[in-house]
């Protein structure tokens, strides 16, 4: 994994920024499915499995890394990068998260405005624009 971090780095370094500075974050689903693990990004709709689900993981992040290094390389547009998945794996990690924070909010409610702060996953509204 290292080699292959190694590798993206040099290939950005050609006039390309380095790492990745945003706090935006990508959207995935891991879970079993018979014999193996399966990671799968929502932004990108690319499916990765593994024996395990960290292997599934890493599978996953070296096709995300490999995705965006082909679209550099082919200077391709960022609105032709992402290819959301189909709708019913949304509605799913709503409904996880929406269950989750049901949950946690019950059974330790927040006691400060503090508290719900750090919870909030803010988007910039340039983002929109």
């Amino acid at each position: 994994m290292l080699k292959k971090i190694l590798e993206i780095k040099k290939f950005f370094a050609k006039g390309k920024k380095v790492g990745f500075a945003g706090q935006a974050n990508l959207t995935c689903l891991a879970y079993r499915d018979a014999n193996f693990y399966i990671a799968h990004c929502l932004e990108f709709d690319i499916v990765a499995q593994g024996s395990t689900e960290e292997e599934a993981k890493k599978e996953l992040a070296d096709l995300i890394l490999e995705q965006i290094k082909f679209a550099v390389e082919k200077d391709i547009e960022d609105t032709s990068l992402f290819h959301p998945a189909p709708k019913k794996y949304w509605d799913d990690i709503r409904y996880i998260k929406s269950k989750r924070l049901r949950e946690e909010f019950l059974k330790t409610p927040p006691k400060s405005e503090s508290e719900i702060i750090n919870r909030l996953d803010w988007i910039p509204a340039h983002a929109h624009q």
